[in-house]
């Protein structure tokens, strides 16, 4: 079962024309399932609303989405000593919200402060709008060359699975996607730009991860170079206007409290974890044996991502988001936005002379960001499997390839860099 990536096929405003009557009718089942699957997330949500946005007195309507506005507003009352503090933090939002949500913290770096105060500037309702509609117009942009390049419609890139979790939960997902995908559509032609978009990614780090390494690995001096640069003068930059005590903070206490979530058992956020320490603990493994486990996984992708790296950087990107989260100990759903592109696409070539059980098989991956919440939900955590396979469908395409059609009309960066005619 082995889906290709580059080859492109002309769909009408989305739809598989050019399918047989069976794979047609396999791709719209599977937006079924999409529509089903996210349409009972938000049912439910309305099911315990009240008091207009709060959603049974846990969370706000755009969920995490709170944690940016709180921290604007933070810094427009000039509180940022409550920041980290867990306790302090949350009687702020009490301030702020009543008892339309708890036990929320903020987990993001001080970096972040930089820009959350513009949000801060508007009523919530109206704050959350603009933080969704901007980063998801960034996004459907960055992502547009990718779905286009395997003959999807563009606008699928805000109904892929990944997306709408993004969307219920009002996260970073959007924003990291769109800095992921441009960079990698932009560095065979604007390497300083890349690396600076990577940079930026250190709003959520450890989705970065790999970046370094995958740079190194292809030898792109200009990117790495450009992406620390960018990294220093945004750390030097909120040192000056913050001070170095919310960095102390973040790095000492912060990352841990954060990284205790993985084996918390009971917890909502554990269910929308699909990496392998969160699926250990479900399975009852004890914590010393599941980082064992989560080291060897880690090590073994990483391995098969530099043993098959692709020569085309858009497929690189899409490998490397896939095997950051076999990696990561730490990540959720609403993270995989771009592993999400990456399912679409290889669902969307598996219904090309496949049979009903490859079809099946990619579906099901394809789904696999909102389908983990319901499967972790009745301790059947198999992300890690999912996410294993889609690797490995990736890489193997790239050495179904070979050397010398890198440079395809229809590779991927092509489609992306085709606007941009002088190099950085």
């Amino acid at each position: 079962m082995t889906a290709t990536l580059h080859r492109p096929v002309h769909l009408g405003a989305g739809g598989p024309g050019a399918l047989d009557d069976r794979a047609a009718g396999a791709w719209r089942i599977f937006w079924m399932f999409v529509v089903l699957l996210g349409a009972l997330l938000l049912l439910r949500d309305i099911a315990v609303t009240r008091d207009g946005l709060s959603i049974g007195g846990q969370a706000l309507w755009g969920r995490d989405f709170v944690n940016v506005y709180t921290s604007g507003s933070l810094i427009l009352q000039g509180r940022l000593d409550a920041l980290y503090d867990v306790d302090a933090y949350r009687l702020v939002q009490q301030e702020l919200f009543g008892d339309a949500l708890r036990q929320h913290n903020y987990s993001y770096p001080p970096v972040t402060l930089l820009y959350t105060w513009l949000f801060a500037l508007l009523p919530y309702p109206a704050a959350l709008c603009v933080w969704l509609g901007g980063t998801a117009f960034l996004f459907l942009r960055a992502a547009r060359p990718y779905l286009g390049a395997a003959g999807l419609n563009g606008w699928l890139a805000l109904l892929a699975p990944a997306s709408l979790i993004n969307i219920w939960a009002g996260h970073y997902g959007f924003l990291i996607g769109a800095l992921w995908l441009s960079a990698w559509s932009l560095l065979p032609r604007r390497p300083a730009l890349a690396g600076v978009l990577i940079g930026l990614m250190i709003v959520k780090p450890h989705l970065a991860v790999l970046a370094p390494l995958v740079l190194l690995w292809r030898r792109e001096w200009i990117a790495i170079a450009a992406a620390g640069a960018t990294v220093l003068l945004l750390v030097s930059l909120s040192l000056l206007l913050f001070g170095p005590a919310l960095w102390f903070t973040y790095v000492t206490e912060t990352i841990g409290y954060q990284a205790a979530m993985v084996d918390d058992l009971g917890t909502f956020f554990l269910l929308m974890m699909p990496t392998v320490t969160p699926a250990m603990a479900m399975f009852g493994v004890p914590s010393g044996l599941a980082l064992t486990v989560q080291i060897a996984v880690a090590v073994c992708a990483v391995t098969a991502l530099l043993k098959a790296m692709p020569r085309d950087p858009a497929e690189a990107c899409l490998a490397t988001a896939t095997a950051t989260f076999l990696v990561l100990p730490y990540g959720f759903a609403y993270d995989m936005t771009v592993v999400g592109i990456s399912g679409l696409v290889l669902f969307r070539h598996s219904l090309e002379g496949s049979s009903p059980l490859s079809r099946l098989t990619f579906a099901i991956v394809a789904l696999a960001p909102i389908l983990v919440l319901y499967l972790n939900l009745v301790d059947t955590p198999v992300g890690p499997l999912l996410l294993a396979f889609q690797l490995t469908m990736l890489l193997d395409r790239s050495k179904l390839r070979g050397p010398g059609l890198a440079h395809d009309r229809a590779v991927l960066p092509k489609l992306a860099c085709a606007r941009h005619s002088t190099p950085d």
